[in-house]
Parts: structure tokens; C-alpha cells; sequence
């Protein structure tokens, strides 16, 4: 009786095996128990390829026989077109093996795509506005320790209050309200009303409110002065005009100077919280969000109303926690409790 060897193979050496016209039955099985994997097949295809080359060796087949390698090495840098001489072998006495060559396989594929598909990307140089903004705010966060207190104020009634005074022709936004509210409160909290000058503190007895507004090429803060005194109407033409300005670049030096407070408004692009950064000299900033429907819970009865979250960043350097928190809770009751505004139309 004649008895027959059962191959084992792998589906994938079956393939390669196939494809090449490889006799499977003559390929030495490396896997468990003898089982001919891929590998086995390619390194049989290179043998067998290497021996009819007879001595003279086809260049693209013969193995440099400087080159200390493994066949297998051999065989996947041959089918790979990898060039063993810019390999680094991990092996006995520097010896390249199969595992060294496959990462640089993986890294040539990997290549060859990133450069098909990806351009070479140019850093655009920053110059003007984008500069100088960009050397302020690194100033500002490597020199004054930053400090944000978060809160969310419910302002269904202002919101009442200035659709009311729309309907009846005056036209405020929340910007012109958070300016008016916000110079009331620095009055109210002085010890916020100052900044670090030669390492002392200086406390200002103006109320000056810049407004952060958003150009093209960065931003610019105009300033409100005298923000406490002037009516709601007043304030509202003067940042108008300021805005306007602005994006046009008619604005003069002196009236993006001199600011003791900053107010961030990012509502319209529907942000709900963010940290803002101080505007050095000043020693506060106050970050505004977005108004939303909300529920509500007072006092055990829930309701919807309006909600807006404040952040205000403040210098650890020249105020404490409490006397800025106080602060930003005196613009919370001003924004819950909007009546005591309408003697400032």
C-alpha cells in the first residue's frame, strides 16, 4: 500500500503557491506542526529563482553575498525592491532578518502615499495684527497666573426687558447691557478695578470697558469710556460706531488704550463657556456665552426660562477669589434683576 502525505498549508500559501506555479509539495513548512505558510512559499520562490541563475547570477536575483541576510530577508527585500544595503540587521554579527526588512516596507508604502497624497505643507509667517496678538496672549498667560470663575445667571427678564425696548425703537444688544452692567459693578468692586504696574498695584477710578470684537486678521478691543456714567443709548451708538470702525481700520490709537476691563462675547456664535484670556494691563476679563432656553429649578418649582453662563478670568496676582467673585455675582444680580437699567436708558 502505497500511503499519502497530507499537506498542510495555510489558504494564503495555497494561493502564492498557485499564482507562481509552486509545487506546494516541495515547499518546507516553517508554521506549527510543519505547516507552509506565506513566507515559506516566497523563500521557496527565491531559492528556486537564485539556482537557475547559474553562477553568474541574475544582478536583480543573486544575493550580495557581503550583505549578511536571512532568506526570507532576501526574499521579501527582493519582491519589496528594497536595497539590504540600507538595512540595519538585528541578528548575530549584524545579520538582517525577516523583521527588519517588513518595517521598512510598511514605512516605503507609507511614504510613497503621504507623497503621492499629501502636498508639502508652507508655514505662513505671522506679521501684523496676527503677530502682535499672538505675542500678547502668550505675555499675558506666562505672566499673569490665570483664575476663571464660571456661572450661569438666568436673564429671561432682561431678555423681556430689551425685546420690550426694541418693539418700542430703541435698539440694545446684550453687548450694550454687559458693558453697562459690567462698569456698574466695577464701580460697586474696586478692588477689581486695578492692574500691576512695576510690581505695584494701581487702583483706577475710571470705569473704561473695552469689547473684544472679531476682524478678519484678529481682533481689537475699543474701549467705552466713562461706561458707569453714560446711558444705555449713549453706549449703544458709541459701540456701534466703534465696531463699524473697526472692520473699516478708522479707529485711532487712543480709543483701543487705556481699557480697565474687557468684555469677550462669544453668544453669537452659539459658545456656551470658554476661558478667556486677560488683556494685560487690566486684571480681568469676563467671557459671555450664548442665551438658551433652559429648566429652571427655584425654591423646589421647576420652569423654563433664559440662560446665559459668565466666565470671568481674573490676575491671582493683584485679587483673591472672593472679592472676584463677589464681583462677578454683583453682575449676575444686575443680569437676573434688569429693572434697576431702565434709569440708565
Amino acid at each position: 500500500m502505497t500511503s499519502v502525505r497530507r499537506i498542510f498549508a495555510s489558504p494564503r500559501a495555497r494561493a502564492l503557491a498557485a499564482q507562481r506555479n509552486i509545487p506546494i509539495a516541495e515547499v518546507a513548512g516553517s508554521g506549527p506542526s510543519g505547516r507552509i505558510i506565506e513566507q515559506d512559499v516566497q523563500v521557496y520562490r527565491w531559492q528556486r529563482a537564485n539556482m537557475s541563475s547559474g553562477p553568474a547570477g541574475d544582478p536583480d536575483i543573486r544575493p550580495d553575498k557581503k550583505i549578511q541576510a536571512t532568506p526570507l530577508a532576501r526574499a521579501i527585500a527582493q519582491l519589496e525592491n528594497i536595497d539590504l544595503s540600507t538595512v540595519a540587521g538585528s541578528g548575530v554579527s549584524g545579520k538582517i532578518r525577516s523583521s527588519d526588512v517588513r518595517p521598512r516596507k510598511g514605512e516605503s508604502a507609507s511614504a510613497g502615499l503621504s507623497a503621492e497624497r499629501v502636498p508639502p505643507m508652507k508655514a505662513v509667517p505671522m506679521t501684523g495684527m496676527r503677530k502682535i496678538i499672538a505675542e500678547r496672549m502668550a505675555y499675558s498667560k506666562q505672566t499673569a497666573p490665570h483664575v476663571t470663575l464660571t456661572v450661569k445667571a438666568e436673564v429671561t427678564r432682561l431678555v423681556e426687558l430689551r425685546n420690550q425696548w426694541m418693539q418700542d425703537g430703541m435698539k440694545v444688544s446684550y453687548t450694550d447691557l454687559l458693558v453697562k452692567i459690567a462698569a456698574k459693578s466695577l464701580r460697586a468692586h474696586p478692588r477689581v478695578n486695578v492692574s500691576m504696574e512695576q510690581d505695584g498695584i494701581v487702583r483706577h477710578p475710571q470705569c473704561d470697558i473695552g469689547v473684544a470684537v472679531a476682524l478678519e486678521e484678529g481682533l481689537i478691543v475699543p474701549v467705552i469710556r466713562d461706561a458707569d456714567r453714560r446711558s444705555l443709548q449713549d453706549i449703544s451708538r458709541d459701540l456701534a460706531d466703534k465696531i463699524k470702525r473697526s472692520k473699516e481700520g478708522k479707529l485711532r490709537r487712543d480709543e483701543v488704550q487705556g481699557g480697565r476691563f474687557t468684555i469677550s462675547n462669544l453668544g453669537m456664535y452659539e459658545v456656551d463657556a470658554f476661558t478667556p484670556i486677560i488683556n494685560l494691563p487690566e486684571s480681568a476679563i469676563l467671557g459671555v456665552g450664548r442665551v438658551i432656553e433652559d429648566l429652571i429649578v427655584h425654591n423646589g418649582q421647576m420652569h423654563i426660562g433664559k440662560t446665559m453662563v459668565l466666565s470671568l478670568s481674573f490676575d491671582h496676582r493683584v485679587m483673591d477669589g472672593a472679592p472676584a467673585a463677589l464681583f462677578l455675582k454683583n453682575i449676575k444680580e444686575l443680569l437676573e434683576n434688569p429693572e434697576a437699567l431702565r434709569d440708565s436708558l
